[in-house]
């Protein structure tokens, strides 16, 4: 087999050898130019099939060339190198290193264009600068309060998993947060993200829901409606100890709508769905659980100083009762007084 070409014998490509083919074909080609659009609020560019996130200008202008590539049918691009230099704050000169098959044969070209740098604004940005949102996720505290710690862990959250929901669709976001009596409204740019957030406040923190609609205006004929969800905390948190039912529990922890406690009293572990957060009652905040000086120990009881009235306190130990030092925490409420163990 010879190449019509230039007579070589060997492998050809139709019916030309590969040094001929790579004179005669171009293979790649690329415009003088190429225009690259950048939101002016977000790290996102203008691409083929609309806006995408990018970690920087050059990733951005690196796509951009890659997308400006012509490549002739029948070749197949294998890799694609750029390297930027600034030509100007407006102007980058991409000098780019193509290499590409044919037939099973690889070739390299040298091609080199300019990305003119432009600003523009994505439809995410431009809907947060008008402070758009589909719904409100309105979070109260018992009795119309939320203390600022529960603001800030609250705020936290919602954030933390907005910010994870919007990895996978730049539609998500919060058009704002504002701080209002008793409590704390958020703006989603969706009802979708809004109602997932509120059902998991309400099942992480034992929370109360509802939920309401309101006539926001037309489109397309049909009416369109933003969503209110409302979360309502119960007025204990992990650590506190809460009455429900004539028995007072330690607080352990809470998840999925159950608060799982302890019986200070008998040392019996529970878990209770809170379906209603007024069927509990907070019968000793954590901060003032005390710290108590333990003057004796028998099998079944332990003999304190209260740090209150310095006087001698014989209480009976629950069951499954330990300590680890000469302290143990001392919770007098209602009921009575009684000694927690460290083990809870």
């Amino acid at each position: 087999m010879f190449c019509v070409e230039c007579g070589r014998e060997g492998e050809l490509i139709g019916s030309i050898c590969r040094d001929c083919y790579s004179k005669k074909h171009g293979l790649v080609s690329v415009r003088d130019h190429v225009d690259l659009t950048l939101c002016a609020h977000c790290s996102s560019m203008l691409a083929k099939d609309g806006w995408r996130d990018v970690g920087s200008v050059k990733e951005a202008a690196e796509l951009a060339v890659g997308e400006a590539l012509e490549v002739s049918k029948g070749a197949k691009l294998t890799d694609m190198r750029v390297s930027l230099s600034e030509k100007d704050e407006r102007n980058l000169q991409a000098d780019v290193q193509v290499m590409l098959t044919v037939d099973g044969h690889g070739f390299e070209r040298q091609l080199g264009t300019i990305v003119r740098l432009k600003r523009g604004s994505c439809q995410e940005c431009s809907k947060q600068q008008g402070r758009y949102y589909e719904a409100i996720l309105q979070v109260r505290g018992p009795d119309r309060t939320l203390p600022r710690d529960a603001e800030v862990e609250i705020e936290r959250m919602v954030n933390s998993r907005v910010a994870s929901m919007r990895k996978s669709s730049r539609e998500i976001f919060l058009s704002r947060t504002e701080r209002v009596k008793g409590g704390l409204d958020f703006y989603f740019s969706t009802i979708s993200s809004a109602r997932n957030v509120a059902r998991e406040l309400q099942g992480s923190l034992c929370a109360a829901f509802k939920e309401s609609s309101s006539l926001w205006g037309r489109r397309d004929g049909k009416d369109i409606y933003r969503m209110t969800y409302l979360v309502r905390l119960p007025g204990f948190s992990k650590g506190d100890v809460v009455a429900h039912q004539g028995k007072e529990y330690l607080v352990r922890g809470m998840s999925k709508g159950v608060m799982h406690g302890i019986d200070i009293k008998s040392g019996e572990e529970r878990s209770m769905a809170v379906k209603d957060p007024e069927g509990f009652s907070v019968s000793l905040p954590k901060d003032r659980i005390l710290k108590a000086q333990v003057l004796s120990e028998s099998e079944k009881e332990i003999q304190l100083l209260d740090p209150e009235t310095l006087g001698q306190v014989d209480l009976a130990k629950p069951n499954g009762f330990r300590r680890k030092g000469e302290q143990v925490r001392l919770a007098k409420t209602k009921l009575g007084a009684f000694a927690l163990s460290d083990s809870w």
